[in-house]
């Protein structure tokens, strides 16, 4: 199966290795703030995290039991719909540090209140604010491929959350993430490549960012060939038809009146615009003796379409 262009992006940042401790708990927090549920065993608390992608759960799984020494459980279920790809089951079943780990994340307070705002103490440095905006990532967003068109989102489920995140990123990376709702969820989104070429750099996706560089270019060129072919095709066009009643006009004073009625310079453009009936201005008044501008080819056509105009009113008069 071919890999979506958002899922190479999610297996390069899932890769990163999470150097130091505040950043560990930066994007664990994210990630378990976008993608976490709260669950109640035998009245004690637990987590539960679900993922598609295997990267994502594997960080996870390490972040929680390696990092943080917490007994955690993965186990890999089959969709029976759509796609039928496996999904991942991240669970912390109830133990001793599950309340300290869901107050460091910010996830709850000392009397178990929900909190649905971002610690700031998360957030402090600049490197803890760029694992958080991956793990939201990892957690719940997308990319679409450039290919087709400049899409990033990131899914969460309280607006006034999504509120402050955008404001985090606007205020600590200058990326304008718009926000609109979704069923229940909120969805913060960009449509400008430069920003979203900003979001692969932060969340250290640096080979998706090439390709999504190099996609870019290759459309962008292609895009302005296209542009720069139908600018031409429709000049080629106007031409074409403006020649067309040149010629028309040019015939009706022939038939009427003669072309040796009209003055020598009007005469000479009319036969050569005959001869040459689809030749462009400029072509037209390099083949004069002596050679002739674009204008003056010009005003000497409009004033042959002028006549043929007046002649066709006298006829209408007359009949």
């Amino acid at each position: 199966m071919v890999m979506s262009f958002s899922d190479q992006v999610k297996n390069e940042a899932a890769r990163i290795k999470v150097e130091n401790k505040c950043c560990g708990w930066a994007q664990l927090a994210a990630l378990i703030k976008v993608n976490g549920s709260l669950e109640i065993v035998r009245k004690r608390l637990a987590l539960k995290m679900v993922s598609q992608h295997a990267a994502v759960a594997r960080q996870t799984y390490q972040l929680l039991k390696e990092r943080f020494n917490l007994l955690t459980k993965i186990m890999v279920r089959r969709n029976m719909y759509l796609n039928k790809d496996n999904y991942y089951i991240i669970k912390l079943p109830p133990q001793k540090g599950i309340k300290e780990l869901l107050m460091n994340c910010g996830l709850i307070e000392n009397d178990y209140r929900l909190n649905y705002r971002i610690k700031d103490s998360l957030v402090t440095n600049k490197c803890c604010k760029q694992a958080y905006l991956r793990g939201s990532f990892l957690g719940g967003g997308s990319v679409n491929n450039p290919e087709s068109s400049y899409h990033l989102e990131i899914r969460v489920h309280k607006q006034d959350y999504a509120q402050q995140l955008a404001e985090l990123a606007i205020n600590s990376f200058g990326l304008d993430f718009g926000i609109r709702r979704k069923n229940s969820d909120s969805l913060l989104y960009l449509k400008n490549a430069e920003e979203i070429v900003k979001v692969l750099n932060i969340i250290g996706a640096h080979n998706s960012l090439l390709d999504f560089e190099n996609t870019r270019v290759v459309k962008e060129v292609r895009n302005q060939v296209n542009r720069i072919v139908n600018c031409e095709t429709a000049n080629l066009n106007k031409t074409i038809e403006a020649a067309r009643e040149q010629i028309g006009n040019i015939k009706l004073i022939e038939m009427i009146k003669g072309l040796d009625s009209l003055s020598p310079s009007l005469q000479e453009i009319a036969e050569l615009r005959l001869e040459n009936p689809y030749a462009s201005f400029k072509e037209l008044g390099e083949l004069l003796e002596p050679t002739l501008s674009k204008s003056g080819v010009n005003h000497r056509l409009r004033r042959i379409n002028k006549l043929a105009d007046r002649l066709r009113d006298e006829r209408n008069l007359s009949s």
